[in-house]
């Protein structure tokens, strides 16, 4: 694709005129003379303060906004250099307006004013249909417009498939994060619940001596009934006793007892 060129190429053939210019009016002519041969040079910054200078003698100059607006152009200082070129439509030469057209054009297309750039093209045309560079740079934009026509419907497919991306990325992320608190969460249930059953044996180990002291308590009263019972049996049996004694007393009652005699 061909650059726009004519308001990066300006002739000296095309200075000069506007020095001749200047000669009939307020400017000085020094100061013109001196920035338009640092502009020759290419000492952009040293020919704009020249212009600037010269544009001091006379604030309303068009000729003189014209040639600011030229050198602030090649300093890449384009919002700026678009106000110096409308100060200079107030030309009353046709020419003149006819160049100012064309460079408000170069000037919307380095701001990516495409369509703007257009309009100034026509404008340029209609005072000069043989311009041939304008009809050129009318022509490269109009294509520029259509080819970015063309790609929008493309460019749209691929912003709503980032998009689309994106967003898979941040639910992936979602759920993985959700995962995460999960499994974060079934841990910390497992730690409780071994936690829970640790504390249920600590329990059940405290209670198990007491159980123990329980089931002790019906063996001893079981042991004070067997001595109850063996008072009691023994008991009867030195009642018992005491009847066998009186028993053998009967049975030794006095009696005749044979006496053996010695023969």
């Amino acid at each position: 694709m061909m650059s726009l060129q004519k308001m990066v190429r300006v002739t000296p053939v095309f200075l000069i005129l506007l020095l001749v210019y200047s000669a009939r009016a307020d400017m000085d002519r020094g100061k013109v003379k001196e920035g338009i041969e640092a502009y020759e040079q290419e000492q952009w910054d040293e020919s704009l303060q020249h212009f600037q200078d010269a544009l001091l003698d006379d604030p309303e100059n068009p000729i003189g906004h014209y040639n600011v607006a030229q050198a602030l152009y090649k300093n890449r200082k384009y919002e700026e250099a678009l106000k110096s070129y409308e100060k200079s439509l107030g030309t009353q030469d046709i020419a003149m307006r006819e160049k100012v057209y064309y460079n408000l054009g170069n000037t919307q297309y380095q701001l990516n004013n495409y369509q703007e750039a257009i309009q100034n093209y026509i404008k340029a045309l209609d005072l000069d249909p043989h311009d041939q560079d304008a009809k050129h740079n009318l022509e490269l934009v109009r294509a520029k417009l259509k080819e970015m026509a063309q790609k929008q419907p493309m460019q749209n497919q691929q912003q709503q498939q980032q998009q689309q991306q994106q967003q898979q990325k941040q639910q992936s992320g979602a759920e993985q994060q959700q995962d995460q608190q999960n499994q974060q969460q079934s841990d910390q249930d497992e730690q409780g619940q071994e936690e829970n059953q640790t504390q249920k044996q600590a329990q059940q180990a405290e209670k198990e001596p007491l159980q123990q002291e329980k089931s002790a308590q019906p063996q001893e009263k079981q042991k004070e009934l067997s001595k109850e019972e063996a008072e009691r049996i023994l008991q009867a049996l030195k009642s018992e006793e005491k009847e066998n004694q009186k028993l053998r007393q009967v049975q030794r009652a006095p009696g005749r007892i044979p006496v053996e005699k010695d023969w």
